[in-house]
């Protein structure tokens, strides 16, 4: 155990690293290169690892000077913690190493489409190291305690001395911290809802921004067997951790996201065509009726067809009897109008141009969707997409590049799914973001490029508000006249933005 100096320097150290790790995310906001992120990251990995190798070595009362092996194994483990602490947000950095991976198009095009598969198998994979991390967490400090310079037989002792009570207690551990940051978050975000104040919120935003990041690296250090001595009251450290609220709470007042000022009412983009489920998706129905309210875009989904037709369907897929479910590009039209009614692109395109009404168009996107499909795509309709500011977009990247080379004058853009990589690069008119992993980072990083930001799909009053105190230029929403209704006080609403800490510490 470490005696109580030790425990108090701990402390303050852990308090001088939340403060590095607030400047250096303010560092980030500023400067976002991938090899400025890789740096600070490595940064913050070294200082991580030192802190607990710290707490480790005055537990233990033993270093693991001249045992190379030992020294080997124990970076090892600060490597494979800080992996697991990546999908946690990583005190923050997850986002700006996410955002900052420069990745292709078409890689960013595949990823996307594969999304299901990738993302479960992920899911499995990290639950699976997880486990095995809590339960090789005292693996370091039984390193350093060790005689002689063996770690893999002192892993082999780890798994002998850990027993099913203990691992179950260090799970319940990571639980009870993963859950007590969430209630700290979205209790000050209750908070700040009841008591509209500059002073209340900006500290609010400090208190999450200590306070989260001291609780998970004690949790942590505690999962790594680290001892502390009991404090009891003090006052010295409990001004300290004033002086660290106080200080992030400035910090965070320089965060320009919690000014923005909402001056222009979002665009209003009806989702696929529906207003509250008062028609069929992506029909000409559903186009006639709603254009009446004269929104500035209906989004619609369109396929393409084996055989090359456009036709107006979101689902990549649909049933054909004797065949179970088949992907619309495998199929000719012939075979799909045989089982199903649908409306072709091209008399929807013709009958929005007759209701004056633009659309943005979605070109759906597949594994196995044709490589010119977006060159045949603009070929088709050339001429009827340049009548209205129509637009397309799409997370088919390439597609979009197609499209844009040979009708310059349509503007084009990048759905996103899951929000990674550098996307501010790519060569694309617009943004259409997935609201609910959109954070400031991602919405300034690409806005200040000045190209419009929407987000998809809005239809809580939450995400409304949220969006729009983020800065997006519009909406894309199954409920446009919720939209149209509301009205976003900056001042009131604010409370909502502590929400965004939750993708920094969960």
């Amino acid at each position: 155990m470490m005696g109580k100096n030790e425990t108090k320097l701990y402390y303050y150290l852990t308090g001088a690293l939340i403060c590095l790790i607030l400047l250096m995310r303010r560092f980030l906001s500023t400067y976002q290169q991938f090899a400025v992120v890789v740096f600070c990251s490595l940064m913050m990995f070294l200082l991580l690892v030192a802190l607990f190798y710290y707490g480790l070595t005055r537990t233990a009362h033993k270093t693991i000077q001249g045992r190379l092996w030992s020294l080997m194994a124990s970076l090892g483990s600060g490597i494979y913690l800080f992996v697991l602490m990546l999908p946690l947000g990583l005190f923050g950095f997850s986002n700006y190493i996410k955002f900052s991976v420069p990745i292709s198009g078409a890689q960013f095009t595949w990823i996307t489409v594969n999304r299901y598969p990738i993302a479960i198998s992920a899911v499995i994979v990290y639950f699976v190291l997880a486990m095995i991390g809590i339960y090789f967490s005292g693996y370091a400090r039984q390193v350093i305690e060790a005689d002689g310079d063996r770690p893999i037989q002192v892993l082999r002792d780890t798994v002998m001395t850990m027993t099913g009570k203990a691992f179950f207690l260090k799970v319940v551990m990571v639980l009870g911290m993963l859950f007590g940051v969430c209630i700290l978050i979205l209790g000050l975000g209750w908070l700040n809802q009841s008591v509209q104040n500059d002073v209340v919120f900006f500290l609010s935003q400090g208190i999450i921004d200590i306070v989260a990041p001291f609780a998970e690296i004690v949790i942590i250090s505690r999962l790594l067997n680290i001892e502390f001595d009991h404090l009891g009251r003090d006052y010295l450290f409990g001004g300290f951790a004033m002086l660290l609220i106080v200080f992030a709470g400035l910090i965070a007042g320089l965060n320009p996201s919690f000014y923005h000022q909402p001056t222009d009412k979002p665009t209003i983009i009806v989702h696929r065509g529906v207003i509250n489920q008062n028609a069929q998706a992506n029909t000409i129905a559903a186009l006639k009726r709603n254009s009446q309210y004269h929104f500035p875009f209906i989004e619609m989904d369109i396929q393409e067809t084996k055989d090359h037709h456009f036709i107006c369907a979101h689902d990549d897929d649909v049933h054909i009897p004797g065949q179970g479910e088949r992907e619309i590009n495998q199929l000719d039209l012939s075979t799909i109008r045989k089982y199903h009614h649908v409306d072709m692109f091209g008399d929807y395109l013709s009958t929005a141009n007759q209701l004056k009404q633009p659309l943005i168009i979605e070109l759906k996107v597949t594994n196995s969707s044709d490589r010119l499909m977006g060159t045949r795509f603009a070929n088709q309709f050339h001429s009827q997409l340049t009548v209205l500011p129509d637009r397309v977009h799409s997370v088919g990247y390439p597609y979009l590049r197609q499209i844009k080379q040979q009708v310059p004058q349509v503007k084009v853009g990048l759905v996103t799914m899951l929000n990674f990589g550098n996307i501010g690069r790519y060569h694309v008119d617009f943004y259409t973001l997935q609201h609910l992993t959109a954070n400031p980072f991602l919405i300034a990083s690409v806005g200040k490029t000045g190209r419009p930001v929407y987000s998809w799909t809005d239809d809580s009053k939450l995400a409304m508000i949220r969006m729009e105190m983020l800065g997006t230029t519009g909406q894309v929403t199954d409920q446009a006249f919720r939209l149209q209704r509301l009205h976003v006080n900056p001042r009131r609403d604010r409370w909502i933005l502590l929400l965004n800490s939750l993708q920094n510490y969960l």
